[in-house]
């Protein structure tokens, strides 16, 4: 994403994607999405929720990102320029797996697009799935989890 090409690329993929097309759902549902870097040498798997979902795309929110408390402004560069576009995301109540684009960065959301759409019923039926006291996701090797790490140790 941070070449002028791949610039080239996602505004013409921005023009296909309609953020606001489409049905968006309140999910507030565990969710996980996998990142790398541009350079491809490290990756990042975030644990956090699924805010809202529709069948094209969901926004992910997560309180520990490692740009959020960095002035990225001040070094001239921006998270979109250091996250790789493709990513992966698993929302562990419906055992669902998606790859997907990364269309926005934020401190704490990113906006994911699905590359293929989910059914329409799905996305109402993961929205539907309340918090509960059987319903918690824990990583079963949290070191793995919100933090940068080689891609090797994946």
């Amino acid at each position: 994403m941070a070449s002028k090409s791949a610039n080239v690329a996602e505004q013409q993929d921005d023009e296909s994607y309609n953020r606001k097309s489409g049905v968006r759902y309140s999910a507030n549902c565990p969710g996980v999405v996998e990142l790398t870097f541009v350079n491809r040498k490290l990756y990042i798997a975030l644990t956090g929720v699924i805010v809202n979902i529709s069948a094209s795309g969901c926004l992910f929110s997560n309180q520990k990102t490692p740009w959020s408390t960095i002035d990225l402004g001040k070094a001239g560069e921006s998270a979109f320029d250091l996250i790789d576009e493709d990513c992966h995301i698993y929302i562990p109540w419906a055992n669902i797996h998606r790859r997907g684009k990364v269309r926005r960065v934020g401190a704490y959301i990113i906006g994911v697009q699905f590359t293929k759409p989910i059914p329409e019923d799905l996305a109402r039926h993961i929205a539907g799935l309340e918090p509960g006291s059987g319903r918690h996701f824990k990583p079963t090797d949290a070191r793995k989890y919100n933090r940068i790490i080689p891609f090797g140790h994946k």
